[in-house]
């Protein structure tokens, strides 16, 4: 028997068996309720209260993305930008303080990530030990001005010390916390010289992650990454699509997440993943502002055999359909919970990505 062959044997045995100490409660559960950047609506993403304040708030899993740094560490943004005042015909963000810091000046650049032209600062042009010094700012600060009121006191973390809070907070409660690791630009980062997938490979051996019981569930917008990682472990695996546009490291080969959203498409996506996480408009068909059903790309996926998870939930009117928006104001609060209750009793969505956790906890009957 070839090598192949038997590792391909050894993974799909271990996707499907559970450890003893697992067996009477599986992990995640059905539905399952994911942080998005940690309590994000609550404090700036991906900071230590956001993770914190999430799983308190009953979160099964810490939703994170990771970029690297200069010397190769996972470090938790969403960006590879730290602060982006020119991002083409995007909106300009920070989520760090590093533009008031004269020492950073000089690295102020513009670049070209997965194909938006944005000009700023760049986690993988500062070592770690630089890194540690920026504080967080909130990225929504008009809508969130709780949250900003955080402003400068966090440092950025690394995506190990994100895992060690997930493993305290299970040995101190007993109910399992995980995270929902999300590889940001690893082609972008490749052609650096930077390998985000073998970093990450590193991280799950160093943490005794690599097995489909562990509690990680990796997920990207890129193929290519996903695809080698599931050849190299045996981990849990999301391929994430979008509302518009392709994945980055396809776009020279014309490839849309509306061909993957085909039921040809999730059958290819059921050969490296076990599911897809889908965005809320591509997940759901709407009727008058509010969610009524599944949708095509869903009972699609479900066809194929993966499970569905489904972002972003956000508090905020700016974020709901009309039909769970309170009053004009685009920062007051509408009724997330409903939103929620509305697309997890429709059936068919495996999992909610959420900003925040408290928000919609009663829609998670267990």
């Amino acid at each position: 028997m070839s090598f192949l062959l038997r590792h391909a044997l050894a993974c799909a045995v271990a996707a499907f068996a559970l450890p003893n100490a697992q067996a009477q409660a599986p992990w995640p559960p059905v539905p399952a309720l994911s942080a998005h950047r940690g309590a994000s609506a609550l404090y700036p993403e991906m900071t230590q209260p956001a993770f914190v304040q999430a799983l308190q708030d009953g979160a099964d899993l810490l939703e994170l993305d990771v970029v690297l740094s200069r010397d190769g560490v996972p470090v938790v943004r969403h960006d590879a930008a730290l602060a982006a005042p020119e991002v083409g015909e995007g909106t300009p963000f920070a989520t760090t303080d590093v533009a008031t810091r004269p020492e950073f000046a000089q690295r102020k650049t513009t670049k070209t990530v997965d194909g938006v032209r944005q000009t700023g600062w760049f986690a993988e042009d500062f070592t770690l030990q630089e890194l540690k010094t920026l504080r967080t700012v909130e990225r929504f600060a008009q809508l969130r001005p709780g949250s900003a009121a955080h402003d400068g006191q966090h440092p950025l973390l690394t995506l190990q010390e994100v895992a060690d809070l997930a493993k305290a907070h299970t040995a101190r409660t007993g109910r399992t916390a995980g995270l929902l690791i999300e590889l940001k630009h690893a082609a972008y980062l490749q052609a650096q010289g930077l390998d985000l997938g073998r970093a990450l490979l590193e991280f799950l051996e160093r943490n005794q992650w690599s097995s489909a019981q562990a509690p990680v569930i990796v997920q990207s917008f890129e193929v290519q990454v996903l695809k080698e990682l599931r050849a190299r472990s045996p981990v849990r695996i999301l391929q994430l699509l979008g509302g518009k546009g392709g994945p980055p490291d396809r776009a020279t080969q014309g490839a849309t997440y509306a061909q993957m959203a085909s039921a040809q498409g999730m059958a290819a996506i059921a050969a490296y993943a076990q599911g897809v996480a889908l965005p809320r408009q591509l997940a759901m068909a709407m009727d008058k502002g509010r969610w009524i059903a599944p949708s095509a790309a869903t009972r699609e996926a479900k066809a194929a055999g993966l499970v569905v998870h489904v972002w972003t939930l956000r508090p905020e009117n700016q974020f709901l359909p009309p039909a769970y928006r309170k009053g004009t104001n685009p920062a007051d609060r509408g009724d997330a919970l409903a939103e929620a209750r509305a697309i997890l009793g429709s059936g068919g969505v495996d999992g909610l990505i959420a900003d925040d956790p408290a928000a919609i906890r009663d829609a998670f009957r267990r």
